[in-house]
């Protein structure tokens, strides 16, 4: 249900956050479902307790969810809208950043605007349903980054020991 990135340059309390309200708003987690608590939810994700407590500590004061007993947290009543209006302003402050981006690249509005219009053709195209939503934003290949990473560290060796 949820897959962080450990070496994603997402900090992993946002992936997370961002999963939860992804989550929320496509109705796979319903106002009453309840979320681990935070140490528990860490080590099914392998990931920092704190990290897990600051992602939840934000949805919480969203008002997405709500700390129930024994530790869990709640999906509140409501979170379903209020989940889609922060991602809905995540995706214009992407959009923003990309139209600035290609700007300062040079591209000029008129390519900027062909360029958006293919892409939500493509998305028409190709709708993401709620239970892919996750495998939408995830990288290509995790492995293979593993395996660059890798062969860094095998040139970096190589270099130290002065053979080729």
């Amino acid at each position: 249900m949820f897959d962080i990135q450990h070496d994603s340059p997402v900090p992993i309390h946002e992936q997370l956050t961002t999963q939860i309200r992804m989550h929320i708003a496509s109705g796979a987690l319903k106002p009453g479902d309840t979320l681990l608590e935070y140490r528990a939810f860490a080590q099914k994700l392998l990931t920092n307790p704190q990290v897990v407590a600051r992602a939840f500590s934000e949805l919480e004061w969203d008002g997405a969810l709500q700390k129930i007993a024994g530790g869990q947290m709640e999906v509140t009543t409501g979170a379903e809208s209020r989940c889609r209006m922060k991602l809905q302003d995540l995706a214009r402050a992407r959009l923003r950043q990309a139209a600035a981006q290609a700007l300062t690249f040079g591209l000029v509005e008129a390519d900027i605007l062909q360029a958006v219009e293919a892409e939500l053709a493509a998305a028409r195209v190709q709708p993401v349903a709620p239970g892919q939503a996750r495998q939408a934003i995830k990288k290509t290949s995790h492995e293979t980054s593993h395996r660059d990473a890798q062969g860094i560290q095998d040139l970096s060796r190589k270099d130290r020991s002065g053979s080729p």
